[in-house]
């Protein structure tokens, strides 16, 4: 990883920490539906993304136009004093990356794991419930699947759980024969 985002990174954990800690455990789950709204609200209009984007607009008029939209939202009062924190300290930007900072750190609380499951067509639920069973009785550990389409490996499957990854893709395999 580069510096920056190492940098970006360290910052959104921070912050999604900080949010998380405030919330308190009675306030999460208000708080990550606050944050699915916010988010939804800016991946559907264009105006919103790029006015937490773009980097001419003053935070003061970022701030006013934020606010007015977490009320028309009903967000928590904390939520709305987060985002103003955030865009105060010019991080709004970074707010996909914090919301998903936030779901790890709710998801390590809960006691799962992460594991990536990558392959070349989407999974029936027959076979995710079947890998899931398979994966969580091997590790030990209950998880959350965050599933990936590439058609690039051909067939097979790539997991990874971490930094462990397992590739049994096709593109893998005949690279290796190639070797």
């Amino acid at each position: 990883m580069t510096d920056k985002s190492n940098y970006i990174n360290e910052v959104s954990l921070r912050y999604a920490n900080a949010l998380l800690l405030i919330a308190g455990e009675d306030g999460v789950d208000k708080i990550k539906n606050n944050f699915e709204t916010f988010i939804k609200a800016i991946d559907q209009n264009r105006d919103l993304g790029n006015l937490i984007s773009n980097p001419l607009i003053n935070n003061l008029k970022k701030s006013v136009i934020l606010e007015k939209i977490c009320v028309k939202l009903k967000t928590e009062k904390t939520f709305l004093g987060f985002i103003l924190t955030l865009t105060k300290h010019s991080k709004v930007i970074l707010i996909n990356k914090v919301f998903s900072k936030f779901n790890q750190l709710i998801d390590q609380r809960n006691g799962l794991t992460e594991v990536y499951v990558t392959t070349s067509s989407k999974l029936d639920s027959d076979n995710e419930k079947e890998i899931k069973k398979v994966i969580s009785e091997k590790i030990n550990l209950k998880i959350k699947l965050k599933k990936i389409v590439d058609p690039d490996i051909i067939g097979g499957i790539i997991i990874r759980i971490n930094s462990l990854m397992i590739d049994n893709s096709i593109k893998t395999k005949l690279s290796e024969s190639n070797l």
